[in-house]
C-alpha cells in the first residue's frame, strides 16, 4: 500500500533543487546495471520537457520516473527507479500514475524491460501493464527486452467492435489459450476439448476475450520460439482492460472468500482469480478453463450477482448450441421427401445465393456468387444442389478430389425446420462420397459455413480444427488395431461407438460386443431402410440415403439390446412375400419399455411408424420396447439360404427367429467378414 508520507511530483526546470537533482543522478548510477546507463544530459533533456518525476519520502528523493512522449501518442517509460529502502510503499506505481495523470490524452503506457531481471513482472502488472512482445537489447551478451503495455483512453476500433457486438463475452484463461495456440510438439492433455472453441459457428456466436494476465503467464514460457508463437497466435483474441491496478477491491473480496488455506494449497489460484476479476469487471458471461481446482474454487465464491460462470470448453459449446435453439434431428422430415441432386449450373445464381448465404458470418450474396461461379467453372459435375420435386432447395455442396482428400469448398444447408436434419445427413453424405471414391479424408474448407453445419460436422466426428476434417476408414478391422479398453473381458461400448462413429464406415470386429438379431417384416424393412421386396435398392431418398437415426418397436420385453450393442436386421416374411435374409446392421442408441401411445408420442419425430403400427406391435398389456438405433448399413449381398443356415448352426442360433434374439458376437463378425457392406 502507498505510504501517506510519499509525495510524487513532476519537477519544474526553473525551481528544481540541486540536492534533488543530485539524489536522482545518484539513484540512476546506483541502479545503472538494471536500468541501463544514461548520461546526465538525458536527464536534463527530460527535465526541460517536464517529463521527469520525483518521489519523496521524509524530504528525500527515494525514486524517479523519466519518460518520453513519442508522436505516436503514448507514454514511453525510460526509467522507473525506486530506492531499495522505499520499495513496497507503492512509489513505482505512483510515479507511473503521475505520468498518466499529466498526459490525459495518451493512448497508452509503454516500457521495455530486460527479461533476465527477475521479480519485475509483478511490478509491471501491478501498474496495469502486460507484456505484448519482445526485441533484442543492446547488451553485448544478447539480452532480450520485453515490451510492457497498458492501453489508455477510449477503446480502439477493434476493441469497440468486439465489445459492442452484442454477443456474449467469453473469457479464456491461459491453459485454454495454450491449448488453442501452442505448437503441435507441446503436449496439452486437454487440447482436443479446447479446440472445439475454434468452431466457426461458435466464433460467430461469441466474443472471445482474455485478461491481460494471459500475457503475463505466456511471458513466463521459457522457450522463446514457443513463447513468441503463442503470443502471436493469440493476438486474435480481444484483450480486456483490467482495472485491478487502480482498484483491487473485487480481487481481494474473491481471495478472502476462497481463504488463505486454499491459496496455500494451490498457489496458482491467486493468478486464476485475476482472470476471474477481470472477466467480472468487463461484464463477461463466461470464463472458460480446464483447471478443475479453479472451477471448484470459483463455484464456491461466485454469486448470481457476479454475472459470470466458470465452465469447461465443452460446456460453453453445449450452452451456446442451446442458445442458438438448433432443432434436433428429425428423420420423419426426410422420410416423406424425394430429394435429388442436380448441377448447380441448372439454377439461377441469385436464387442460390439468396437461399444459402450465411448471415451469421455477414457474408455477402455477391461473394457467394463468385465462389459458386469459381466452383462450377472448376468442378461442374460436383458442384450440386439438393432439392425436392417441387423445386424447394435444401443444400448446396461443391466438392473435388485432391489426392486422397475430398475437399468441400462450399457446404450449405437451407434454413428452417429441416436445417439440422439435412446438415447431419450432409455430414455423413460427404463421408459416403469419399468412401465411394476410395478417399480417406474429408476436408471442409468453406470458411463461411453456418453454425448448424458446424454443429453437424462436430456431431459426426469431424475434428474441431480449421478446416474441419473427417477420417474415412472403409474397413472391418480387428479390435487389436485400435485402443479399445477391455474390462473383465467386456469392451467399453462408448469407446467402440466413438471410434466407429468418428471413423465411419469403420467396423471393429473380434470384440465381445453384445449382439442381437431383430426380425422385421419386409414391409417394415421397406419403411425403415428403403429396401424393396426383391431386396434391391429402392429409388426413394436418392439425395441423402438412410436416415442417421431410426426407431423400432417390439412387443417383446426380452432380451433388451443395451446401449451400444450390435443389431442384425433379419427380414422375414409377410403377405407381400418371403425374404428370410440378414440385410442390414445398426448400433443401439437406447432402449425403453413404455405404453404404445407414449412411445409413439416421444419418438414420432424420429420414426417412420404410425401410431397404428406401434399399437399393433404392442404386447397384450399395451407395452412396447422402443429401440433407438443409428449408423445403419445395408449389406450389399444379403446373407440368406444355405449360407445363413450354416452360420446359424455354427453359432447355435435356432430357427425360427420370431422375436429379439441375443446371439454370439462372432455371428456378427462372420457375417461382415463374408460379405462386403454396400454403399447407399
Amino acid at each position: 500500500m502507498p505510504s501517506s508520507d510519499l509525495k510524487v511530483e513532476h519537477l519544474e526546470p526553473a525551481v528544481v533543487h540541486l540536492e534533488d537533482w543530485r539524489q536522482i543522478l545518484r539513484l540512476a548510477k546506483t541502479h545503472s546495471t538494471t536500468l541501463g546507463f544514461l548520461p546526465d544530459s538525458a536527464f536534463a533533456d527530460r527535465l526541460r520537457k517536464r517529463t521527469l518525476i520525483a518521489a519523496r519520502l521524509g524530504g528525500s528523493v527515494v525514486g524517479y520516473c523519466l519518460y518520453d512522449l513519442p508522436k505516436a501518442g503514448h507514454i514511453k517509460l525510460v526509467h522507473v527507479c525506486v530506492a531499495a529502502e522505499a520499495r513496497g510503499l507503492g512509489a513505482g506505481k505512483a510515479l507511473i500514475d503521475a505520468a498518466i495523470g499529466r498526459n490525459p490524452g495518451a493512448t497508452g503506457v509503454l516500457a521495455y524491460c530486460r527479461r533476465d531481471y527477475e521479480g519485475l513482472d509483478r511490478f509491471w502488472e501491478s501498474a496495469g501493464l502486460a507484456p505484448r512482445g519482445e526485441k533484442a537489447g543492446r547488451a553485448v551478451r544478447g539480452s532480450i527486452l520485453c515490451a510492457w503495455w497498458r492501453p489508455l483512453g477510449a477503446l480502439d476500433l477493434l476493441e469497440e467492435a468486439a465489445m459492442g457486438a452484442g454477443l456474449p463475452l467469453v473469457s479464456y484463461d491461459t491453459n485454454v489459450v495454450s491449448d488453442l495456440y501452442a505448437s503441435a510438439s507441446v503436449i496439452r492433455p486437454d487440447r482436443e476439448s479446447s479446440l472445439g472453441l475454434l468452431a466457426g459457428w461458435l466464433q460467430a456466436a461469441i466474443v472471445p476475450v482474455v485478461s491481460p494476465r494471459v500475457d503475463v503467464e505466456l511471458n513466463a514460457i521459457s522457450d522463446r520460439a514457443e513463447r513468441e508463437l503463442q503470443r502471436e497466435r493469440s493476438q486474435e483474441l480481444t484483450r480486456l482492460r483490467s482495472t485491478r491496478a487502480d482498484d483491487d477491491t473485487l480481487l481481494k473480496r474473491l481471495l478472502e472468500k476462497i481463504g488463505d488455506a486454499a491459496l496455500r494449497d494451490d498457489e496458482s489460484l491467486r493468478n486464476d482469480f485475476c482472470h476471474l476479476a477481470d472477466a467480472i469487471t468487463a461484464g463477461a458471461s463466461f470464463l472458460v478453463t480446464n483447471d478443475e481446482n479453479f472451477i471448484r474454487a470459483a463455484m464456491s465464491v461466485l454469486s448470481d450477482a457476479d454475472g459470470v460462470r466458470v465452465v469447461r470448453p465443452h460446456e460453453i459449446v453445449a450452452e451456446m448450441l442451446g442458445r442458438l435453439d438448433l432443432p434436433t434431428f428429425r428423420s420423419r422430415l426426410i422420410e416423406s421427401l424425394d430429394l435429388e441432386w442436380s448441377p448447380a449450373s441448372d439454377w439461377p445464381m441469385d436464387q442460390l445465393a439468396s437461399k444459402f448465404v450465411t448471415h451469421e458470418r455477414h457474408e455477402r450474396a455477391s461473394a457467394l456468387i463468385r465462389r459458386m461461379r469459381s466452383a462450377i467453372s472448376q468442378h461442374p459435375t460436383t458442384t450440386r444442389v439438393l432439392s425436392d420435386p417441387s423445386g424447394r432447395l435444401f443444400a448446396l455442396v461443391a466438392e473435388a478430389r485432391n489426392g486422397h482428400v475430398l475437399e468441400v469448398s462450399i457446404l450449405r444447408g437451407a434454413r428452417g425446420e429441416l436445417s439440422t436434419t439435412i446438415a447431419l445427413q450432409l455430414a455423413r453424405h460427404l463421408r459416403s462420397t469419399a468412401r465411394q471414391n476410395g478417399l480417406t479424408t474429408v476436408e471442409v474448407t468453406d470458411d463461411q459455413r453456418g453454425p448448424v453445419v458446424d454443429a453437424a460436422l462436430a456431431e459426426d466426428g469431424y475434428i474441431g480444427t480449421e478446416p474441419p476434417r473427417a477420417t474415412v476408414v472403409d474397413d472391418r478391422a480387428a479390435a487389436a488395431e485400435y485402443d479399445v479398453p477391455i474390462v473383465d473381458g467386456e469392451p467399453d461400448l462408448r469407446v467402440v461407438r466413438d471410434l466407429e462413429h468418428r471413423l465411419w464406415p469403420l467396423v471393429l470386429l473380434d470384440l465381445n460386443v453384445p449382439t442381437y438379431v431383430i426380425p422385421v417384416q419386409p414391409g417394415f424393412a421397406e419403411l425403415l431402410f428403403g429396401i424393396d421386396r426383391g431386396a434391391l435398392w429402392s429409388d426413394r431418398k436418392r439425395g441423402l440415403g438412410l436416415s442417421r437415426e431410426h426407431v423400432y418397436y417390439s412387443g417383446s420385453s426380452r432380451p433388451v439390446p443395451e446401449q451400444g450393442s450390435r443389431i442384425l436386421w433379419y427380414v422375414t416374411s409377410d403377405r407381400g412375400g418371403t425374404v428370410r435374409k440378414v440385410m442390414a446392421y445398426s448400433r443401439t442408441l437406447s432402449v425403453d419399455r413404455m405404453p404404445a401411445a407414449a412411445a409413439h408420442q416421444a419418438n414420432a419425430h424420429v420414426g417412420v411408424f404410425t401410431l397404428r403400427h406401434v399399437e399393433g406391435a404392442a404386447s397384450r398389456d399395451g407395452m412396447v420396447s422402443v429401440v433407438r438405433f443409428e449408423d445403419t448399413e445395408i449389406l450389399e449381398h444379403p446373407v440368406g439360404g444355405h449360407e445363413l443356415e450354416e452360420l446359424m448352426r455354427k453359432h447355435s442360433v435356432r430357427h425360427p427367429i420370431m422375436s429379439i434374439r441375443r446371439v454370439e458376437p462372432q455371428f456378427f463378425d462372420n457375417i461382415l467378414r463374408r460379405k462386403q457392406l454396400g454403399v447407399r
